[in-house]
């Protein structure tokens, strides 16, 4: 048996060393061929790019032809208007674009016109044709450079045919250059004849006669300039920008596919990279299949190959390295994702910093206006204004030691109530389930707890001839739930009961309640003292904590009631 293994582990070994050099290889084929894809994707998009630049390239031309037009009130003579072919450079390269011309709209009877055109351009007798139905003709009557297959093209009335006459349309109503459908251009007048397209801009539209059952008002538009296109020659002439770019493209109008605009040498289904984009071009959607030329399909993983030899003697190696590597990768995506949760949390920090500091600002300034407009002078304004920012900073050091803006009721009340009593006292106050207010709630609510502890020392169940007080809350079950607290202060005689008044406290009690809680508050004077109850929304987003068993011990020995109503219900 030993003798066996022995024999076997060889074999064993190479098994396990084949298998994952194996794998390896395949992994490299695999980023190889991502990489080949993402590769060719940016050659694609190169290739598309020079064709769209150079459409738009000649639509400056237009654009250009169509202000000589506008400058010359549409009189411009045939020499003018070669000049100017000459001086932007399409008469020395024709390809692609053959040429730029105008055509007129005129009512469709009109034809004596534009013929007297075209005997003063090119001193022949040119028929505007062929026949048509329609109210309008747009007959060609300047075309340039005036070589064989333009002059051929002299006189043919654009209107008639519905393609062309689509693309007018939609240059008058849009002010803006538009490309027709493919067609062929009445400029093949050989064997090699080329699927094409124009580009239209109105002179002198009015879209607003578009729609116009008769021709009263005349012509929607004074006339076109155009350009015509071959679809094969403008495509080679785009990419020989680039000579070296290896792609083979196949081009449709999505609107007609069965008339496609250019098709290449097309390598054989599956031997070759593909590419598909989608593009729009002057109201026109084409489709433009893009192929990788210039290599065989293997070239592209020779890698592979050299991976899976090398794999055969080192795949143990091999595999190590990429186990290390990826452990590598993933140690670096790891802290990345930690420095993005790093910076993530800094920026939430840093907008609720903000956002406290404004909020803040905003209630000093408050505090500040309310304490001066009660108080007599600068020593009552400084001891009201004083003792209410402390008020409120005694809250904020609950807010800072919490994970989120808020704060639990009790704990606000007990501030508040500290800074009369002892923490004991205070807690035999106080009774009511726990209550967690949002930061808006919980400055709002300190700001009132500190106006009635102010009164309660003064006049109340704190002051010298009070009896005593108890402070309880209770949640009722509304559509939201609202928060009751029954202040309660008894007093030891009925003399000692103060009188109700609407002082610069009880103003902002209100104040605070409506504006900030949108509560109420109510006030009872009975023979044994002062009750008074406020209400305000809880906000449902905000969870009560766990008071704990020794929080929820000291309740029960204290008991849920206090005699004669004290309790807050």
């Amino acid at each position: 048996m030993r003798r066996l293994l022995g024999r076997l582990m060889p074999w064993a070994a190479l098994a396990g060393a084949l298998l994952m050099g194996l794998a390896m290889t395949f992994a490299v084929h695999l980023a190889e061929t991502r990489r080949a894809t993402a590769e060719f994707a940016r050659t694609a998009d190169l290739a598309v790019d020079l064709i769209t630049t150079r459409l738009h390239q000649h639509v400056v031309v237009l654009r250009a032809a169509k202000g000589l037009f506008a400058a010359q009130d549409g009189l411009v003579a045939r020499n003018e208007f070669l000049r100017f072919i000459v001086e932007v450079g399409i008469a020395s390269d024709l390809s692609g674009v053959r040429g730029v011309g105008f055509a007129p709209l005129v009512p469709a009877a009109q034809t004596a016109g534009p013929e007297a055109e075209l005997l003063a351009h090119y001193r022949q007798q040119i028929p505007v044709r062929p026949a048509t139905d329609q109210p309008w003709r747009a007959p060609i009557v300047l075309l340039e450079p005036a070589d064989e297959r333009n002059l051929a093209a002299l006189g043919y009335d654009m209107y008639s045919d519905p393609v062309r006459r689509a693309a007018m349309l939609r240059a008058i109503a849009s002010d803006e250059p538009e490309m027709s459908g493919p067609a062929v251009l009445v400029q093949e007048i050989d064997g090699e004849k080329q699927m094409g397209f124009l580009i239209y801009l109105a002179y002198g539209g009015r879209p607003d006669l578009l729609e116009a059952a008769d021709t009263a008002g005349g012509p929607p538009a004074e006339g076109f300039v155009y350009a015509p296109f071959r679809g094969a020659d403008l495509i080679r002439a785009a990419l020989a920008e680039a000579p070296d770019l290896p792609v083979a493209l196949e081009i449709v109008d999505k609107a007609a596919p069965e008339r496609p605009l250019y098709r290449g040498d097309i390598p054989a289904e599956g031997t070759a990279l593909r590419q598909v984009r989608e593009v729009e071009v002057m109201g026109r959607s084409w489709r433009i299949d893009v192929w990788q030329t210039g290599g065989r399909a293997w070239h592209r993983h020779l890698g592979t190959l050299l991976v899976g030899l090398i794999s055969v003697f080192f795949a143990a190696a091999t595999g190590l390295a990429v186990a290390a590597r990826r452990h590598e990768e993933a140690q670096a995506r790891e802290v990345m994702a930690a420095a993005a949760r790093e910076a993530e949390y800094r920026g939430l920090l840093l907008q609720e910093m903000k956002h406290r500091i404004k909020n803040h600002i905003a209630r000093i300034q408050s505090i500040a206006r309310q304490s001066a407009r009660g108080a007599e002078d600068v020593a009552t304004f400084t001891a009201a204004f004083d003792a209410r920012l402390q008020a409120m900073a005694a809250v904020q050091e609950i807010l800072a030691g919490t994970a989120m803006a808020q704060a639990g009721l009790r704990e606000i009340l007990r501030k508040e109530l500290q800074q009369c009593l002892d923490t004991e006292e205070v807690e035999h106050l106080l009774d009511g389930p726990p209550v967690i207010l949002d930061e808006r709630q919980a400055h709002a609510l300190a700001l009132v707890a500190h106006e009635l502890v102010t009164n309660a020392m003064k006049y109340g169940g704190l002051s010298e001839g009070g009896g005593g007080l108890r402070v309880g809350w209770r949640i009722e079950e509304s559509s939201p739930p609202e928060v009751v607290i029954d202040w309660v202060e008894r007093f030891e005689t009925a003399e000692a009961t103060p009188a109700a008044g609407k002082g610069f406290g009880s103003r902002l009690i209100e104040a605070s309640l409506k504006g900030e809680l949108s509560g109420t508050i109510e006030r009872s004077f009975t023979g044994e003292g002062l009750r008074i109850t406020l209400r305000f929304p809880l906000n449902p987003a905000m969870k009560p904590k766990d008071e704990g068993a020794g929080s929820r011990e000291r309740r029960r020995r204290r008991g849920m009631m206090v005699r004669d109503g004290e309790t807050a219900g």
